[in-house]
């Protein structure tokens, strides 16, 4: 059963859309900026309601890698993912999922790959923090490594981060989605931002038993799968 109808929902609805046992709650507060306390309480009745029920076997949350970064900014998005995941947590059939930025087909224009895409094509001045690290991850995997986790759930702790091994300075993304887009960035590098570390142990585990590889060149291939159809095309 899949509760939700976005980027994540659709990428697991083909394998668990019709399972009676499982319920993979892809609904509710996905933007990080969000301040709305109604927004949040929404989402907290979503779960009353799942766990109210006693049919499921499995109960899948989504949280967020950022959740677990000690020198992240405790904003009320990030005070509200924590609360839940504890909520979810707190139920033996409950598991989270922690995820990164989550790359995929359209979906939100303001995650930073489509932030970074249209700022770039566009010419518009942006800033970016020469010391902040991203983690990017392509929904397709996210929505393989979360089956296989769920398949073999014994083999495997109820929270784990679905993520590449490894996250990348900022700098260096804008830097590939210039190369992938063929144009440069109208961008102010400026010296902040913090490291975005993430224990990927379980997920690395996971993605050599299915097959994706994670790690060296992973972000090149992802963001070219995606937004190499909007380059600009060379000139003559």
């Amino acid at each position: 059963m899949i509760i939700g109808r976005g980027l994540v929902a659709t990428a697991f609805s083909g394998q668990w859309q019709h399972d009676p046992g499982t319920v993979i709650v892809a609904a509710g507060v996905s933007n990080s900026a969000e301040h709305d306390r109604a927004a949040f309480e929404r989402e907290e009745a979503l779960l009353d309601e799942v766990f109210a029920s006693d049919v499921q076997r499995h109960i899948v949350y989504f949280g967020s890698c950022a959740v677990g970064n000690p020198d992240e900014r405790k904003t009320p998005y990030l005070q509200h993912k924590a609360a839940m995941e504890a909520r979810v947590l707190a139920d033996p059939r409950g598991r989270v999922f922690r995820l990164p930025q989550v790359v995929g087909e359209g979906g939100n224009p303001h995650t930073l790959t489509n932030f970074l895409c249209a700022r770039i094509l566009s010419g518009e001045p942006f800033d970016v923090w020469a010391k902040a690290e991203r983690n990017l991850i392509d929904i397709q995997d996210v929505a393989a490594l979360g089956t296989h986790v769920l398949q073999h759930a014994e083999d495997y702790p109820r929270m784990m981060s679905l993520a590449d091994i490894q996250s990348t300075n900022m700098l260096q993304i804008v830097r590939c989605m210039e190369s992938v887009l063929g144009r440069a960035a109208n961008c102010r590098v400026l010296e902040q931002g913090v490291a975005f570390p993430i224990d990927t142990r379980d997920c690395q585990r996971a993605a050599m038993d299915c097959g994706i590889p994670l790690g060296d060149g992973y972000l090149a291939r992802l963001l070219a799968r995606y937004y190499a159809g909007q380059a600009v095309p060379p000139t003559r």
